[in-house]
C-alpha cells in the first residue's frame, strides 16, 4: 500500500528519477570543514542517498528523517547502518555536531504543508543548532521573471507529443506568460508517470530572494551554486529546440557562527 503524504502514485518511478541525481545530491561532502559526527538527511526516502554516502565517507553516523512509514521501512532494510526516524522528536543526535541535508525536499513542504507546518520545517532546521546545514532544490529567481519570449513559447506550443501536458499545465497553473510559468512547465513536462500529482506541484513554491531572507543571522554561507540540471536542459533540447539558460536549482551550504564570532 502506497503511504506516502505526498500522493506519489507509482513509488518505483520516483525514486529512479531521485537516484539520478544521487553524485549530485553529494556536493557538500568535499565542502565541509569543521568536525562533525553526525549527518542527518530530511526527507530521506528510502536512504539511497545515506546509502551511497556511506559507501565513500563510512566515518560518520547516518540518520534518515521522512513523513513516510512506507519509505522508513525501506530505508531500514536497504540502509542498516543507519538510523531512521518518522517522528522528529525521537531524533536523538548531537545536533550541534552534525550536517542536516535537505534535497529537493523544501518545495514539497511547501506544496503540500500548511502554514503551521511550514514554520515548523523551519524552526527546525535553523532552530535546533545544527553545525551545518546543506540545501538542494528547485529554486526560480525574481529576476529572471521576465515576460516570455513568443518564440521560446511557439517552440514549446508546437510539440504535439506533449500538447496535452501544455494544457494540463495552463488548466491549473493558467497561461504562460512570464519566463518563471515557462521554465516551471519545462520542468514537469517529461514526468508521465505521477504527472497528476507533478502538474499540480509548486516547484517554485519558494522564491530564492525569500529563502535567502529566511536564513538567520548565526548562519553563513560557505558555499552557494546556481544552476540547471544537465540532463534536464539535453532533453528540452531535443524535444523543443531550446536552450535552457535560466538556472533552476540551487546548492548552498550554511555553518553556524561561532558565539563569539
Amino acid at each position: 500500500m502506497n503511504t506516502h503524504p505526498y500522493g506519489i502514485t507509482d513509488l518505483n518511478v520516483y525514486l529512479h528519477r531521485m537516484q539520478k541525481s544521487i553524485l549530485d545530491k553529494m556536493f557538500f561532502m568535499d565542502k565541509i570543514f569543521e568536525p562533525v559526527d553526525h549527518i542527518l538527511d530530511f526527507g530521506c526516502a528510502n536512504g539511497e542517498l545515506i546509502k551511497a554516502l556511506h559507501a565513500f565517507f563510512g566515518e560518520y553516523h547516518y540518520a534518515g528523517y521522512d513523513l513516510s512509514e512506507e519509505m522508513i521501512e525501506a530505508a531500514r532494510i536497504n540502509m542498516p547502518e543507519g538510523t531512521f526516524y518518522l517522528d522528529w522528536d525521537e531524533i536523538h543526535i548531537p545536533f550541534e555536531r552534525s550536517l542536516l541535508n535537505i534535497s529537493s525536499t523544501i518545495h514539497e513542504v511547501y506544496s503540500y504543508g500548511t502554514e503551521e507546518s511550514v514554520a515548523q520545517f523551519w524552526q527546525r532546521v535553523f532552530g535546533s543548532g545544527f553545525r551545518y546545514v546543506t540545501i538542494r532544490d528547485m529554486m526560480f529567481s525574481d529576476l529572471h521573471n521576465t515576460p516570455v519570449s513568443p518564440s521560446e513559447l511557439a517552440a514549446v506550443r508546437s510539440n504535439p507529443e506533449f500538447r496535452q501536458h501544455l494544457a494540463d499545465y495552463e488548466q491549473i497553473w493558467g497561461p504562460i506568460t512570464r519566463n518563471r510559468d515557462l521554465v516551471h512547465y519545462l520542468l514537469k513536462y517529461s514526468y508521465t508517470q505521477n504527472w497528476d500529482r507533478e502538474v499540480r506541484e509548486n516547484y517554485f513554491s519558494l522564491s530564492l530572494e525569500r529563502f535567502l531572507s529566511l536564513i538567520p543571522n548565526d548562519y553563513e554561507i560557505t558555499y552557494y551554486d546556481s544552476f540547471t540540471l544537465p540532463y534536464t536542459a539535453w532533453q528540452i533540447r531535443r524535444d523543443f529546440g531550446l536552450e535552457l539558460k535560466t538556472p533552476t536549482h540551487i546548492k548552498i551550504i550554511l555553518k553556524k557562527r561561532e558565539q563569539n564570532a
